[in-house]
């Protein structure tokens, strides 16, 4: 069973993942801020992060840029409601599966992640 830690502070959009993701036999954490995600990633060791890039604490690229200090083979998706080229092209350097902007449907973001697993 494949693992995907949920990294999101908007708690609707957190729970409505997790739900969605259990549906389809994922095992599922969740975190709500930066800091937190570093932590889980150590214990949970998931296969795939959804990572939202602003978030408490610390924010989702140094997030990632520390997690890639310890673990270079977990796949990331970043999900922000905040794109521009410069945070896109900075996310692009920790080597992720996908950046999608909210809204995202859900529909799409099982496509996205069941294309990461393949």
């Amino acid at each position: 069973m494949k693992k995907i830690l949920i990294c999101e502070d908007e708690k609707d959009a957190q729970k409505t993942l997790e739900q969605i993701l259990r549906r389809r036999n994922y095992q599922v954490a969740c975190v709500d801020n930066g800091q937190d995600a570093i932590v889980q990633t150590k214990e949970f060791s998931p296969d795939l992060i959804l990572l939202d890039i602003r978030m408490p604490k610390i924010d989702g690229l140094e997030v990632a840029r520390q997690i890639r200090s310890f673990n270079k083979l977990v796949k990331i998706i970043f999900i922000s409601a905040f794109a521009s080229p410069e945070i896109e092209r900075e996310a692009a350097q920790f080597d992720i599966c996908d950046y999608l902007v909210k809204p995202v449907s859900n529909e799409d973001i099982l496509k996205k992640i069941e294309s990461c697993f393949k």
